[in-house]
């Protein structure tokens, strides 16, 4: 009799997790591959592998003049004037809805759709008009990934720089627990889900677990804990 309840409450606990797994499929995914890419077509595909951020409206840009210390602080003063400094997401210039920011002498001015590097070079072009061979970098301080499920701290994520993978931001998550399936975590790109098994050291080689910016980690529990 003892035998018969541990048996089905083990079932129980396996149907209760079952049903409390997220982001599901329409149909159960089987694969042997070490990375697999379920609902993208040969473009996302090429995307993933040649990945770059793109600025779009509502990312916050770091501006560094780095030969010019004068347009530098007043840089500084003006993308810190409104924001607080121990919110790492307040940081730098937003990028407005009709896709400018606006900086000191240059006023607004649009680099949605550029990579951080062709900003940059935009930007020299623009303060070009002003200083002698301005050198400016810049970064996306917005970047983030969203972890959820068997890991210590599940929860947003901000990212300092690009081409952190999955397993930068599991890290940073404080680590897989011991009831989440290694060898099926989920990366959630829009309609498409990247199904990685971190048991295959492969996987450590495909460009698709490189973390985009608004991606959703879900690592899954086992049927029962």
């Amino acid at each position: 009799m003892l035998l018969i309840w541990l048996v089905l409450s083990i079932l129980a606990s396996c149907s209760y997790q079952r049903k409390n797994v997220l982001f599901k499929t329409e149909k159960k995914i089987k694969t042997k591959e070490a990375v697999y890419i379920y609902g993208a077509d040969s473009n996302a595909i090429k995307n993933s592998v040649n990945y770059k951020h793109r600025i779009k409206p509502g990312d916050r840009i770091l501006v560094n003049f780095l030969n010019n210390y004068d347009i530098g602080s007043a840089a500084i003063q003006s993308a810190t004037s409104t924001a607080n400094l121990s919110e790492a997401a307040n940081r730098g210039y937003l990028v407005n809805y009709d896709s400018t920011i606006t900086l000191p002498l240059i006023g607004r001015t649009n680099i949605v759709g550029l990579t951080r590097l062709e900003a940059a070079k935009k930007l020299e072009n623009d303060y070009g008009k002003f200083v002698i061979n301005p050198i400016i970098e810049v970064n996306i301080a917005s970047l983030s990934v969203t972890v959820l499920g068997e890991v210590a701290s599940p929860g947003k994520i901000l990212l300092d720089r690009e081409n952190t993978t999955l397993v930068d931001a599991i890290a940073l998550s404080g680590g897989l627990k011991d009831t989440g399936k290694k060898g099926s975590i989920k990366i959630i790109r829009g309609k498409e889900i990247v199904i990685v098994n971190l048991k295959r050291l492969s996987a450590l080689d495909n460009h698709a677990i490189i973390i985009q910016d608004g991606d959703i980690v879900y690592v899954e529990p086992f049927g029962f804990k």
